[in-house]
């Protein structure tokens, strides 16, 4: 999820100049240990280790469902307001360019979900509905027609449905000014939107979600009070089943929420290129800063293949 519009035109001069700086791929959905090189370089971070994906050389996540065939699609994929495209590997925090995004607008990248075969669907927040590759960052445009419901731009994540290997795309609305909407779905063939309802309760107005290949379906709200919620949302009718309050974010950060391996990612950014990587392990209730990245993220996608 993005900045607050008051926070972004401050930044828009920094921001144009650093997605320059970085040169799109031209192939679609390629085996990534035959890509080459190219592109442009990679931002530098504040951190963590940033390599170009044509040298990615990250150990191979264990799958969860026996269709999953692809590798490289189990790990977390961030999207940035600088319009890049990375994957992060938690195992070993690395950070690999994967390229930046083409799609035929001016609006700005602002939440993502990631299927588990590699697409990734990103939406801007003009509300345009975008279909990417996580191997290259080449962008399609969809049939999406935005505000469907009110649901003008969201938070978004795949859920499996009983376990898999189906899944669903659900989004939560997010209204600066209020309450979200709530939950809905949207299909992913004829992309219409079809809400769920609104949720029992709302802990904050910003909101993202991140599913996992069991069917869970979590978010991570903000408010106005620092902090936020892990929440477990029942995919039926939006009910939150359960609540952990976390000190991790603020009211005018961009936010990006992923689930892999048993923990929970969450991405912070006031702007300026940077952002804070926290990890929440529910097994034993510990909350890390890891090293930060060099990127605004706003949006964070994981298959439903990743680890569980």
């Amino acid at each position: 999820m993005r900045l607050p519009r008051p926070l972004r035109w401050s930044l828009a001069a920094t921001l144009v100049a650093l997605a320059a700086a970085c040169g799109a791929r031209s192939s679609l959905f390629i085996d990534e240990r035959a890509a080459g090189g190219g592109g442009g370089a990679p931002l530098e971070d504040a951190g963590a280790d940033v390599r170009d994906a044509g040298d990615a050389s990250d150990a191979e996540p264990d799958v969860y469902v026996a269709d999953c065939v692809e590798a490289g699609v189990t790990y977390i994929y961030l999207v940035s307001q600088e319009y890049n495209l990375y994957s992060f590997n938690p195992g070993d925090g690395s950070l690999v360019l994967r390229g930046s995004l083409d799609c035929p607008t001016t609006a700005r990248p602002f939440s993502m979900g990631v299927d588990r075969r590699g697409t990734a669907y990103v939406v801007y927040d003009d509300g345009q509905l975008y279909k990417v590759s996580t191997l290259d960052a080449s962008c399609e445009p969809t049939p999406f027609v935005p505000e469907q419901h009110g649901f003008r731009v969201f938070g978004m994540g795949f859920s499996t449905n009983e376990g898999g290997p189906d899944e669903t795309l659900y989004v939560a609305e997010i209204n600066f000014n209020g309450p979200s909407l709530g939950l809905a779905t949207i299909d992913t063939d004829s992309f219409e939107l079809s809400p769920v309802g609104p949720f029992s309760e709302n802990p904050g107005t910003k909101v993202e979600m991140t599913g996992t290949g069991d069917g869970h379906l979590y978010g991570y709200f903000m408010g106005d009070s620092p902090g936020g919620f892990v929440v477990e949302i029942d995919k039926q009718n939006a009910t939150i089943l359960s609540s952990t309050p976390l000190p991790t974010g603020s009211a005018d950060n961009a936010l990006a929420f992923a689930f892999w391996g048993g923990d929970f990612y969450i991405f912070t950014s006031q702007g300026g290129g940077i952002t804070v990587v926290t990890r929440y392990r529910p097994s034993d209730g510990s909350v890390e800063e890891l090293p930060s990245l060099g990127a605004t993220i706003v949006g964070a996608g994981v298959s439903t293949c990743a680890p569980q």
